[in-house]
């Protein structure tokens, strides 16, 4: 790939944090992979309100369109418009964001000044999305009133200002909304958790870069040292002033220049022990940090702060204090350092601990640097360009990840039914840490794909041979079933490129997961050290063996009986979706019980909004819904919901047609499909089919209740995480909730009961905001998918260290 590295040329030129990362940045992809990068910049004033403008226009103008990926990191370099862009965010313009309150200057225009053109991009920035046109529209604006100036009050143009900061906040806003941007990360948590810095619900990865330097040392513990710019956010005084309660004859040296220099320099006049050295080059840097005792850098509430870096990559201890930022992340109190108030005396106490324990320095050095020792260049470069990555001959490598194979019966993308979205999202973010395939094995016709999703999830799709087909549909035809997943037990040898394709991932993965019990025959461990996992969505024979006795088919459910048997004695560890399901599992095969880990089913929580009442009732006016009590079932094909779709269908749609119900989901085309069914829902039924997820949002927010009468199955229900994440009220029969810990934030009834749950609902007998805003917290809690993936990251890595 052909990459530009974006960022602004400061003027007056100075160099800094955000110089040194371009350059290194730009000068590591081209040394440690095979892409080709450039350093543009572009020179970038900000002394006023004008130069300020003049710069976001620069940068939104700036046409980049011959490079494969944009890379940038700070204002305004992000207003470049590319295809593809990523943003490693480093910081807004502080003095317009997170301390523009320190200005003692309003947060909006007051009315006095929002006049003519002002009141034009004040409405624009109000009253409309972010989009191209409209930053268009406020740029034509801003040309014309620069040309009328001396029409409007000098107030207007206060910097920082309220009316700048509007329109600071509605650029930024734009060049770093989901629409535009691929990828977030951030230098640091505390970026990442700034107000308003990112796009709400982005998804922003925190990757810590290294300095510039390329080594560092550890020599003696001979003085205290600091280095920074010069200036108040720095809080280089408070340090000269904690030098007063240090009795102890030791050097304080001082490294950098800036404009308070003059002032810090008289604050010290009296204290010989105070040196301040200026500016020092790198070599004479790494020098001074490795015969220090101790760093101390205590500014406030700093982005990230590589002197906190460099300081451990020396081995050395940091003293801190709880408001500095970003070396917060690093230095754990009494371990690599000191955590203290920014306070003189405070500082004091723990230079003076250091000073007299200087073994103990010594051992907190040792441990800042095992914190910090894998920060580095090769790194950064792996983890914001992901599996682009390639490296160049001769060079050490990066640790490959340790890889994972999912052989599943069906595709993982797009998720739409409950198996799809739990391979999907549970892999995907296991792929954060793991080299992850999921090789599908697809119905015959249907077309071979090889994709790389989010995370770098590969998911490769093989369709089923025409021999394989053939012998499936003979047996479906006679007993009027789909059975594509359990025909496979014996029938997936007649696939030969699926079977080959398989062969060839499992020799080179760590870990080998079967996604239901259907594909276990394939699997032969290839080492000792491969961890062999069977992911027990659901309990394939119980939930099989009343849907085949139906059709008398006894083999069938004996080869299920015995797949699943072979998947649970023969993997290593197991995954259940809960507690019950695991007792149960444990019982019907005699596998012991601590061989099984619940890893529940789980929902994205930060791409399911939840919905008030108010949202609910603009929706519902909107689709012209008002006079209808609106009730959502959402199923995919599969029998347990066939039985739950007939009882809504047959029955609770004749009794409530007061009712407008929602079905969502693949069970609809077959419900209508089948001869002995309904082959037309009633006027109150509206079948959706399969949706998209924005589509399905869309639903659930018209929806005033959700629903869940299953009277059979096993394993929990997706859908119910869903409804409970969603804020929608909702009412489950026991065996639909079943697995769930959903406290009393659900109301459990009979399917008879329905009716009855539905009348208490809508006279107000229940605090159904309560329960809903319950549940969505019990999700967030217990059920997030964040979560559950790092639980399954921690049970890997603690068998394949074991191993």
């Amino acid at each position: 790939m052909k990459i530009a590295i974006v960022g602004p040329s400061p003027v007056p030129y100075v160099y800094g944090g955000v110089e040194g990362l371009l350059w290194k940045l730009t000068e590591s992809i081209n040394n440690y992979t095979v892409h080709q990068a450039e350093l543009i910049k572009l020179p970038t004033k900000e002394l006023s309100f004008w130069d300020l403008i003049d710069s976001y226009h620069k940068f939104y103008t700036l046409d980049l369109s011959h490079f494969d990926l944009v890379i940038s990191t700070k204002y305004p370099a992000w207003m470049v418009k590319h295809k593809n862009h990523i943003v490693y965010l480093q910081h807004h313009l502080r003095g317009l964001f997170d301390t523009y309150h320190f200005c003692n200057e309003p947060l909006t225009i007051p009315p006095n000044l929002r006049v003519g053109l002002v009141k034009n991009i004040f409405d624009i920035i109000k009253n409309y999305k972010t989009s191209e046109k409209n930053i268009d529209e406020i740029f034509e604006k801003l040309k014309e009133l620069k040309n009328e100036e001396d029409n409007y009050d000098t107030k207007t143009f206060t910097f920082p200002g309220p009316f700048i900061r509007e329109i600071i906040h509605f650029f930024d806003n734009y060049a770093l909304s989901k629409e535009l941007i691929k990828r977030y990360f951030a230098i640091s948590n505390n970026v990442k958790n700034r107000k308003d810095y990112f796009p709400r619900n982005a998804n922003v990865e925190v990757v810590y870069h290294p300095s510039k330097i390329d080594s560092f040392q550890c020599n003696s513990y001979d003085y205290l040292f600091t280095v920074s710019r010069l200036d108040a956010p720095k809080r280089i005084d408070i340090l000269i002033k904690s030098m007063k309660y240090v009795p102890h004859k030791i050097k304080f040296k001082i490294a950098g220049i800036g404009p308070d220099e003059k002032k810090l320099k008289e604050l010290a006049r009296k204290d010989d022990r105070i040196e301040f050295i200026g500016y020092v080059n790198e070599e004479k840097l790494v020098n001074i940090y490795s015969n220090a005792l101790a760093t101390l850098f205590i500014p406030f509430d700093e982005d990230y702060g590589l002197i906190t870096i460099e300081s451990m990559m020396s081995a050395k201890p940091v003293i801190t204090t709880n408001d500095s930022g970003g070396s917060l992340e690093f230095v754990n109190n009494s371990e690599t350092g000191f955590v203290t108030e920014p306070n003189p005396q405070s500082i004091a106490e723990k230079i003076n601990y250091l000073i007299e324990n200087k073994d103990a320095a010594r051992q907190m050095g040792e441990r800042a640097y095992e914190i910090v020792k894998d920060i580095t260049w090769r790194n950064t470069v792996n983890n914001l360009l992901g599996d682009s990555l390639k490296e160049k001959k001769n060079l050490v490598c990066i640790p490959e990840k340790k890889k994972i194979l999912v052989l599943s019966t069906y595709s993982i993308f797009p998720p739409r039914g409950g198996g799809q979205h739990r391979l999907y999202n549970l892999y995907k973010n296991l792929s954060k840490k793991f080299d992850v395939t999921v090789l599908s094995l697809i119905e015959f016709g249907k077309t071979s794909s090889a994709k790389v999703l989010d995370n770098d999830l590969k998911t490769v799709c093989i369709p089923q041979s025409e021999k394989h087909a053939r012998l499936q549909w003979d047996v479906e035809q006679k007993l009027g079933l789909g059975l594509f997943d359990v025909l496979c037990i014996e029938n997936v040898v007649h696939s030969i490129e699926y079977v080959e394709k398989m062969k060839e991932l499992a020799k080179k993965s760590d870990i080998i997961i079967c996604s239901h019990p259907y594909l276990f025959n394939l699997i032969k461990k290839e080492n000792t050290r491969q961890i062999i996992v069977y992911d027990a969505i659901d309990i394939e024979f119980v939930q099989k063996e009343s849907y085949l006795k139906k059709s008398k088919n006894y083999n069938l459910i004996d080869q299920i009986w015995e797949i699943e048997k072979r998947a649970c004695s023969e993997s290593d560890i197991i995954f259940a979706t809960s507690a019950e399901e695991r007792n149960t599992l444990s019982e019907l095969y005699k596998v012991p019980v601590e061989k099984i880990f619940i890893v529940p089913n789980g929902v994205d929580i930060k791409n399911v909004p939840f919905f008030t009442i108010e949202e609910k009732r603009k929706q519902k006016e909107l689709l012209g819904l008002s006079d209808y009590t609106t009730v959502l079932f959402v199923g995919s094909w599969h029998p347990p919901n066939l039985e739950a779709m007939k009882f809504i269908v047959d029955i609770l749609a004749k009794k409530r047609k007061d009712f407008l119900f929602f079905i969502v989901g693949s069970i609809n085309d077959y419900y209508k499909n089948q001869s002995h069914l309904l082959k037309r829902y009633p006027k109150n039924v509206m079948g959706f089919g399969v949706v998209d997820e924005l589509e399905k949002i869309e639903i659930y927010k018209a929806s005033d209740i959700a629903i869940n009468p299953m009277m059979s199955g096993s394993g929990t229900n997706l859908k119910m995480l869903d409804y409970m994440a969603s804020g929608i009220p909702i009412i489950s029969t026991p065996i639909g909730a079943r697995g769930l810990e959903i406290e009393d934030n659900v109301i459990i009834s009979d399917p008879e009961n329905f009716n009855e749950a539905f009348d208490k609902i809508i006279a107000g007998e229940l605090d159904t905001v309560l329960m809903s805003e319950n549940a969505r917290c019990t999700t967030q809690r217990l059920y997030d998918w964040d979560k559950i993936s790092q639980y399954v990251t921690d049970i890997f890595n603690k068998l394949l260290f074991c191993n």
